[in-house]
């Protein structure tokens, strides 16, 4: 009868204790629901839905830290938050030619002046050469090909485009000025759009 009451009050405390620990376990901000107020169904299907949850939880953590390794192990062949670093470098070079022209001298003579529009057209057209070469390492055939045929008529368009602009001076001693400096620009443009479409 000792071993019987002594029982009793062991598992009173066990269930009195399970019952803490489920309350504990509850978050703060959902009310707590009293067993007595639920259907014997109902509290069933809570303690396999709340035993379920605990299963669910080591899984949830374990698939995030897959998806972190799937991710750094990823980053390795694609980086897909951040920059190309060739796209970078180039922008880099881009950006310092920029630099560089603004702080040459404008010139004072027409000769000076036609020479040093002469020097920035090539600066642009060295620029886009190198940039045009590396996108034919790095391109497919297909896209590269389609490349090809736009460039054309980029080129076309440039030459139409300054050749308008030097026609409002036609005759006049900044026709050449004008001409060379509006090809300086449509191919500095042009750098820029080829680095930011193709270099992802």
């Amino acid at each position: 009868m000792k071993k019987f009451l002594l029982f009793t009050v062991l598992s009173v405390s066990l269930v009195a204790c399970g019952n803490a620990e489920q309350e504990a376990s509850l978050p703060k901000d959902e009310p707590f629901k009293s067993v007595e107020d639920e259907s014997p169904e109902t509290a069933e299907s809570n303690e396999v839905e709340v035993s379920e949850e605990k299963n669910e939880e080591p899984a949830s953590v374990d698939s995030e830290e897959n998806t972190q390794e799937v991710n750094e192990n990823g980053a390795s062949e694609e980086i897909p938050s951040e920059e190309n670093p060739l796209k970078e470098q180039f922008l880099t070079e881009l950006d310092a030619i920029v630099v560089e022209l603004e702080n040459q001298p404008q010139g004072e003579t027409q000769i000076e002046m036609d020479e040093i529009a002469s020097l920035t057209y090539k600066a642009w057209d060295d620029a886009l050469n190198k940039i045009f070469a590396t996108l034919e390492e790095q391109l497919p055939t297909e896209q590269m090909d389609k490349l090809r045929e736009e460039q054309r008529r980029w080129i076309k368009e440039k030459y139409r485009v300054a050749s308008e602009e030097a026609a409002l001076h036609e005759g006049g001693t900044m026709e050449s000025l004008v001409k060379i400096s509006a090809q300086a620009e449509f191919t500095r443009e042009r750098c820029y759009e080829l680095v930011e479409k193709y270099m992802n």
